[in-house]
């Protein structure tokens, strides 16, 4: 038995609105100590999101082409408990 929960889709009118509520979805979920990723298409984005968690005060990781030499071990722990994890989809290419 599946315990996923499918959600109804979130429409937001401006990117701000759309990266404020993904801050606040990664509040609430780190609140509780849920292991979170947030996936970005751009190096751009996920340092603003960066940049928005820190304003936050949650600890993140940040996975681009930028911090490559860092990806095995921003890997190894994105599953721990709490842990934020800020990837772009070059993440994990080999």
């Amino acid at each position: 038995r599946s315990i996923r929960v499918d959600m109804d889709d979130a429409v937001y009118m401006t990117k701000k609105e759309k990266f404020h509520a993904v801050v606040e979805e990664v509040k609430e979920a780190h609140a509780v100590n849920q292991p979170v990723l947030v996936g970005t298409i751009t190096i751009e984005t996920s340092e603003l999101i960066s940049k928005m968690l820190r304003r936050e005060g949650i600890p993140h990781q940040v996975l681009n082409a930028k911090f490559h030499e860092l990806e095995a071990e921003i890997v190894a722990h994105a599953g721990e408990a709490g842990a934020v994890t800020i990837a772009t989809n070059m993440a994990g290419r080999g």
